[in-house]
């Protein structure tokens, strides 16, 4: 059987219904809970284990910096992990199964394709990973040190760790349309990664301030009111910027498939 591509028209169309396809993969099967019991007992269960260990240790504020740390560098790296290899099979797997070709024949775009994977991914990943068990390290700190981090500084502390996270994502979408197995792009992107816990003593300066390296230590230093490795701004910039370049990658290195 051959399959004829549908001509389309402006690059977002079918993105609506190819959006709730991916959504549907999530929330409509046990994938969401299964990801929302493991991020709970990763991340919230490890910080009460910590903090059940530390209480008559440590004074409430002490304990809240810790927990706050541990949460922000600890979880952050955790759920890295996960974000690759929720998203290394994105591209991969379809494209060699042969789903994606077959979608293509729809009315919908490449564009809409790379980008509905993407937002579901996003949205639904940091929700499950970081959202949620945020809510259960609140619940937790509240019980345990009888206090609350700055409700500001928390919420920007999480912001951070969503574009830390945000653009792992989007790196390993786009090399998932470059590389035709799962190894390759979850390996490098996790070497992008480890990287930046070598590159900063090797690198200059302006250059390791315009990776996300530098956005989890710099979350636990805001939502614990610590002075900052660097100005926060820089990185934080420089990595929505790209986000927005490795997602036009992505975009354009998916356009040149052979289907």
């Amino acid at each position: 059987m051959t399959l004829d591509p549908t001509p389309s028209r402006g690059w977002s169309t079918g993105f609506g219904n190819l959006l709730n396809k991916e959504l549907r993969s999530w929330w409509g099967t046990r994938r969401w809970l299964v990801h929302l019991g493991l991020w709970l007992a990763v991340e919230t269960g490890f910080i009460l284990l910590i903090s059940l260990e530390g209480r008559h240790d440590m004074t409430p504020a002490k304990g809240l910096a810790e927990t706050m740390q541990v949460f922000f560098q600890a979880g952050g790296f955790f759920a890295l992990i996960g974000a690759v290899l929720v998203t290394q099979g994105a591209i991969v797997g379809e494209r060699s199964s042969g789903t994606a070709a077959w979608v293509l024949t729809k009315p919908t775009t490449r564009p809409a394709f790379v980008l509905s994977k993407f937002v579901a991914i996003t949205a639904t990943f940091l929700f499950l990973s970081l959202v949620l068990p945020a809510i259960g390290v609140l619940v937790v700190t509240k019980l345990i040190w009888h206090t609350l981090p700055v409700a500001s500084h928390f919420l920007e502390a999480l912001g951070i760790l969503a574009l830390h996270q945000t653009f792992y994502i989007a790196l390993t979408l786009m090399l998932g349309t470059v590389f035709g197995s799962r190894g390759p792009v979850s390996g490098l992107a996790l070497g992008f990664w480890v990287a930046g816990n070598i590159a900063p003593n090797l690198l200059p300066k302006w250059i390791v301030l315009s990776m996300p390296w530098m956005l989890t230590q710099g979350a636990s230093a805001i939502a614990t009111w610590q002075p900052l490795p660097a100005p926060l701004w820089i990185p934080a910039t420089a990595t929505a910027g790209w986000i927005v370049l490795v997602l036009g990658l992505a975009v354009w290195r998916f356009g040149r498939e052979e289907f």
